[in-house]
């Protein structure tokens, strides 16, 4: 059965010809099905040290694939030691999901606001 997937994956950044990999992987989580958006975040910083490394190249693809081959997908991933991270949803489980191939990056501001509202400092007293 044909499911609509978001499929994410970090390569490591020292790979030498990151369009060969992706290609390669592309192609592993395509068959049997088809692409429908991909792009290339490029060369990203993590928001932590992984593997001791700081970065990685970022990329994104939606697709319409059976669940063989995103099970083959996941198995060829966690094999290849240039494939640091991978993330696979199911985007019909999803109620909310918005479809996009486009680094977001959230509004915290509103957040920050609204944290700093809710702070009550009391001042203490001591007594002697």
């Amino acid at each position: 059965m044909i499911r609509k997937y978001e499929v994410m994956y970090i390569l490591d950044q020292e790979v030498k010809d990151t369009k060969e990999l992706s290609t390669k992987l592309d192609n592993i989580v395509t068959e049997g099905g088809k692409m429908i958006k991909s792009n290339d975040l490029g060369l990203i910083d993590f928001a932590y040290e992984i593997n001791h490394k700081k970065k990685g190249f970022y990329r994104v693809v939606i697709v319409e694939a059976t669940s063989a081959a995103i099970k083959e997908f996941e198995r060829v991933a966690k094999i290849d030691k240039n494939v640091v991270r991978t993330l696979v949803l199911n985007t019909e489980n999803n109620k909310n999901y918005e479809e996009s191939v486009e680094l977001s990056k959230t509004d915290m501001t509103k957040f920050e606001e609204e944290q700093r509202e809710k702070k009550n400092f009391r001042r203490a007293s001591f007594k002697r």
